[in-house]
């Protein structure tokens, strides 16, 4: 996964994850504070809905701040929309938010945008079929959020990371937390900045002499 992670990481700035866990954070927060004089029969329900609403608006407005292309889209059929960051070949959306990091709803949407991944998978070859490898100019890539158990911090999230499913959303071909993608950004920035020592050229000074000859009259 070093390829697709590396992908990310030249394609997006690292600004935009730094927002999306912020926004996270507070949007968790916000709708803590919204469900506050909400009956218990229907908090939990309202809970769950309203930290949606507020993340999706903290994703969309990260990806303004950060510089990249945002869309609020509809799904097909048209009845609901979902948010999407392009960073040049980088799809992001959102998984819906579990108290696990499983695979996440595989609505229509997730499933369009996940089949991009298809070039992560080996091909299985055939002897008697010629398979053309799928393209893999584009990346799709998911932000994981979880809550915590009904006993845990309902304000703030239990977990906020960055996964890859695979093309058929079975799983995830590679997960990690955000605060692990941002060290990526600061290991790629030390190494850039470091100067790469000089090649040093080593000039072959030594001078060619011809041996000298036994003398024939000892």
């Amino acid at each position: 996964m070093s390829e697709a992670i590396n992908r990310i990481v030249t394609n997006c700035p690292a600004i935009f994850f730094q927002r999306v866990v912020e926004y996270v954070d507070s949007g968790f927060g916000e709708a803590m504070v919204l469900t506050k004089h909400i009956d218990e029969p229907e908090k939990p329900n309202m809970l769950g809905q309203l930290r949606h609403a507020r993340c999706e608006a903290g994703f969309r407005k990260a990806g303004e701040e950060s510089g990249l292309v945002v869309h609020a889209s509809h799904t097909i059929k048209a009845g609901s929309r979902y948010s999407m960051v392009v960073a040049n070949s980088i799809y992001l959306i959102r998984g819906n938010i579990q108290k696990h990091c499983g695979t996440p709803r595989p609505t229509a949407f997730r499933k369009e945008w996940a089949d991009l991944n298809q070039w992560l998978e080996p091909i299985q070859l055939d002897m008697l079929e010629t398979k053309t490898p799928p393209p893999s100019d584009r990346l799709c890539a998911m932000i994981v959020t979880t809550a915590h158990p009904r006993l845990g911090n309902p304000s703030v999230p239990a977990f906020v990371g960055l996964g890859i499913p695979w093309p058929d959303l079975s799983g995830w071909a590679m997960m990690m937390p955000i605060t692990d993608l941002l060290a990526r950004y600061h290991d790629k920035d030390i190494e850039e900045r470091t100067p790469q020592a000089a090649l040093v050229e080593i000039k072959d000074r030594a001078l060619p002499q011809l041996k000298k000859k036994p003398n024939a009259n000892k």
